[in-house]
Order: structure tokens, then C-alpha cells, then sequence
């Protein structure tokens, strides 16, 4: 069966909403049928077993069925229009411009076909879309004794060019997949990474040729695969130096300076992350500004990264001691009313609660839980595993700053008894929810000697590049409490001491 629901339920509320319209224009009846349906899927305390009923007033499954059927169809027209979105609408403009031009010349129009398939020409060949140009040339060649130009042997040598590059792209995408076999292969057996190395023998089978090589849609596809690898081991700090060596080495050629804009700023975004996860807080606003800089010149993608670069600023500013100012960054990414199906929202969310217990702004913190009602199911699938972990730590630690006690271990045995398997895999966390009982409900132990011995020892510490700066964070909690000092100071005390 179509998993409707699934679909339905991963869509924004903005596109839900959006989705709801479309249905109404298209049915011109508030009322229709498939309307109806959509709105009983958004309801959660409906079962789908009562759908037919509601609809129909009794049970009328083939009905039913083909109510969802047409329901599915309209679904996919929808997300098939709505999501040719900023990042997608130069494909689109290109293939409007190549269907219109075709239709042009098939009527005897050659002057403004032939006008109009230049123009998609230019466009395709300003984001270097290889498989449009592809098309383009060969409608060229399919019509040439129609064009007044009469350029058949230039537009031949074009095609074939064109298909030379189409041919290094399809071994670039080979080159990414034996890269992340190979990194896989090296992390089950341990085994140092030299990324430079393992590029230069990728390429040299594949016959990737270092021009080929050196854009930034080719680096931002190649470090996805290195960022996989470096979220597991957290060697963030192998990849910034391989990373922006090889961003330096593009930027250096101005033949790419306008070209892949698109991964351009994606690429600039991620260098930028690294950097903080490495704890380098002021090279990471270093390239985001520049990456706003570049946003500055291609305002069509400013939506897509704004909420972005708000969260991200946030966090260097906070880690780097201006937490007042980090409140006025974040406040800026989270409205009164957020997209709670949003990823960034949702990450700037958990930042601006991050932020406010630094302030020790408990009460701001539970008006943003307030709108974080879905289940934590939900969220790890949503969000992953270690956003649910920090985004139940930051509330408990709170209620216990509220002394709010019954709810925090009401909070602690319902995390531990969800999460069971996550915790067997992740003994840090375990063992950090146990200390942290007791520094709560027997404060007076907090500042043994005994406590703080056993906690540090249990815990294990990572090499100081490897530890996450989340994880950082909550380990300054306890510290603070161990020294009778301030969370934030202990916390910016503790990352610049693992710098």
C-alpha cells in the first residue's frame, strides 16, 4: 500500500497548508472528498481504520481505495512542482526554455526557436548542466537545416566536448563511491587516513584529470563523503587542513569563480561547520562571512541558508563568550510561531535553548519546549539520535537549575527506558546521567574528592581534538557544580583549554 500517511507527515506546515490550497483550486469544492481525507491524515487522534466511516458514512473500501489513489496522484503533481524550489530553478528555466524552443521551430518558427534554444544554451552552460546541454546540442543538430546560422560543424565539436565531460562526471561519481568504500574500509581497520593520497590514486584510476578535478561542486561531493567519515571518528581536524587547501587551490582559478555558485556557498557552509566542531570558532565566521558575501550576489539562495548561518554564528559567538550577543544571533533564526518540521528551525531551537541556560534563562527554555510537542521517536528520526540526546539533556538540566526534581527524575527514567539501545552504545552517556543523579539528589557530594575521581575516570575523556563540543558542554555543567563556579564561565574555560 502507498505509504500516504508517511508522506503527508514529513511534508512543512507550510506545505501542508500549500497542499490544502492546491486541493481546493482543484476540486473548486471546500468540501471534496480527497480534502476531506487529507485532513483526517494531519489528525492524529484519527486511526486510519475509521477513515471510510468519516468519508462515508459506512465502510466502503473500494471507495476508499480509490479515493487514496487520486489522493496519491495529486500528492505527487504537488511535490513534483513545489519542490523545484531556488536550488532547482535554473533547471527548470533551462528545460522551459528547451520545450519552448522545440515547439517553436516544429511550427516554422525558427527566428525565435533558434533564439530561444541559445538562450537555454547560455543558462545551461552558466551552471554547467551537462546533460541539458546534451539535449541542446542535439536538438541544434535534429534541426540544423532549419538554422539560418547553418553551424553544424561548430555545434558537432560542442556535442562531443559536451560528452567528454559528461563521461568525467560519470567517473567522478565512481571516484565518490570507491572513496567511501575505501574510507570504510580504513575506519573498520584503523587505519590513519591520508586523503590526499587516496584522492590522487581514486582519480589516477578513474583518468580524473586535476582541471576535472577542481570545482566546487567536485570538492562539496567529495567532502560529504569525508564529513561521514570525520561525524563517526570526529577527526574534524584531518579534514579542515585537506578541506581548505583544496577550496584555496579553486578559488585561486578564475575560470571557477562563477561557476557551481550553488556548491560554492554549500561548500562554504561546511568548511564553516568544520571549523567549529574543531572548536576554531573565529575561522569558522571567517568563512561565514564570506559565504554571506557571495549570498550577497545571489540573493536567490539567501532562504535556503539564512536560517543556517544564524544558528552556526550563534555558536561561535556563544563558545567564544559573547552569549549576550549569541541570544540577539538566535533570536533572529526562531519566530513566534516556527516551522516545527524544519530541520534548521528545529537545530536553531536547541541552539537558542543552549544558549538561554548559559543565561541561566530557565523560563525561555521551557516556552521553546512548549513548542516541541512531537515524540522523541519522531525526532531521532527526524533529527538523529544525538539532537534527541542533547535537546532531553538541556530540559533536564534546567528543571534541575528550577529545582523541579520530581520532574527530572520522572524525565531521566523515561529518557533511560526509551532509549535503552542508544545508551548501551553510548557508556559516556549512561555513566553521565548516573553522576548527575546524584549530584542533584546528594549535592553534599558534588565536591568530594571521590566524586570528581570517579566521575573523570568514568567518563574516559577523548583526545581533546575529538571530543564533541556538545558533549563539552554538559561535562562543564558538572565541573561547574564540582568547583562552586558558573556553568558558562567553566564551559568557555574548558573549550579553550581543549583548544
Amino acid at each position: 500500500m502507498i505509504p500516504l500517511a508517511n508522506i503527508i507527515t514529513n511534508l512543512s506546515q507550510e506545505e501542508q497548508n500549500k497542499f490544502a490550497s492546491f486541493l481546493k483550486k482543484k476540486s473548486k469544492q471546500s468540501d471534496s472528498k480527497k480534502l476531506v481525507l487529507f485532513k483526517l491524515i494531519l489528525n492524529p487522534k484519527i486511526k486510519s481504520k475509521d477513515y471510510p466511516k468519516k468519508i462515508y458514512g459506512k465502510e466502503n473500501k473500494v471507495a476508499y481505495h480509490q479515493l487514496r489513489k487520486r489522493l496519491f496522484s495529486e500528492l505527487v503533481d504537488f511535490i513534483s512542482t513545489e519542490r523545484f524550489n531556488q536550488e532547482e530553478e535554473h533547471v527548470l528555466e533551462v528545460k522551459k526554455l528547451i520545450l519552448t524552443s522545440k515547439h517553436l521551430i516544429e511550427n516554422k518558427s525558427y527566428k525565435p526557436g533558434f533564439k530561444l534554444l541559445k538562450k537555454a544554451e547560455e543558462k545551461a552552460k552558466e551552471e554547467n548542466e551537462v546533460e541539458l546541454l546534451n539535449e541542446i546540442y542535439n536538438l541544434y543538430i535534429q534541426f540544423a537545416h532549419y538554422n539560418p546560422e547553418k553551424e553544424l560543424d561548430y555545434v558537432i565539436d560542442k556535442l562531443e566536448s559536451n560528452r567528454t565531460q559528461m563521461i568525467q562526471e560519470s567517473n567522478l561519481n565512481m571516484a565518490y563511491a570507491t572513496v567511501k568504500q575505501k574510507l570504510e574500509e580504513y575506519h573498520k581497520q584503523a587505519i590513519e587516513i591520508d586523503f590526499d593520497s587516496l584522492l590522487e590514486e581514486v582519480f589516477d584510476r578513474f583518468q580524473i584529470s586535476t582541471k576535472s578535478g577542481s570545482n566546487y561542486k567536485t570538492l562539496y561531493q567529495l567532502v560529504q563523503i569525508v564529513a561521514a567519515d570525520a561525524n563517526v571518528t570526529k577527526d574534524y581536524h584531518l579534514v579542515a587542513p585537506f578541506v581548505t587547501e583544496w577550496y584555496s587551490r579553486i578559488e585561486k582559478s578564475e575560470e571557477e569563480t562563477n561557476r557551481y555558485v550553488f556548491f560554492h556557498i554549500k561548500l562554504l557552509y561546511f568548511i564553516a561547520n568544520i571549523f567549529f566542531r574543531d572548536k576554531k570558532f573565529e575561522e569558522s565566521n571567517f568563512y561565514l562571512t564570506k559565504m554571506e558575501e557571495l549570498l550577497l550576489e545571489n540573493k536567490k539562495y539567501k532562504n535556503i541558508f539564512k536560517t543556517k548561518i544564524l544558528v552556526l554564528k550563534s555558536l561561535n559567538t556563544n563558545y567564544l563568550g559573547g552569549n549576550k550577543k549569541a541570544q540577539e544571533i538566535i533570536e533572529r533564526a526562531i519566530s513566534e510561531k516556527p516551522d516545527l518540521k524544519n530541520k534548521d528551525v528545529l537545530d536553531a531551537m536547541i541552539v537558542a535553548a543552549m544558549v538561554y541556560f548559559h543565561q541561566k534563562e530557565y523560563k525561555k527554555i521551557q516556552s521553546i519546549y512548549g513548542k516541541l510537542q512531537a515524540t522523541d521517536s519522531w525526532y531521532t528520526k527526524t533529527m538523529g539520535a544525538m539532537w534527541v540526546m542533547n535537546k532531553n539533556l538541556i530540559e533536564i538540566l534546567a528543571h534541575i537549575e528550577l529545582e523541579n526534581i520530581d520532574y527530572v527524575d520522572s524525565r531521566i527514567d523515561s529518557f533511560v527506558t526509551k532509549n535503552k539501545e542508544y545508551l548501551i552504545q553510548d557508556q559516556r552517556a549512561s555513566v553521565y546521567l548516573k553522576y548527575l543523579k546524584i549530584s542533584y539528589s546528594q549535592p553534599d557530594k558534588v565536591q568530594t574528592e571521590e566524586f570528581q575521581t570517579t566521575f573523570f575516570e568514568a567518563v574516559e575523556r577523548k583526545p581533546r581534538l575529538r571530543e564533541d563540543i556538545y558533549i563539552l558542554s554538559f561535562l562543564a555543567y558538572l565541573k561547574a557544580k564540582m568547583l562552586g563556579k558558573e556553568t558558562y564561565q567553566t564551559t568557555l574555560e574548558l573549550v579553550d583549554r581543549m583548544n
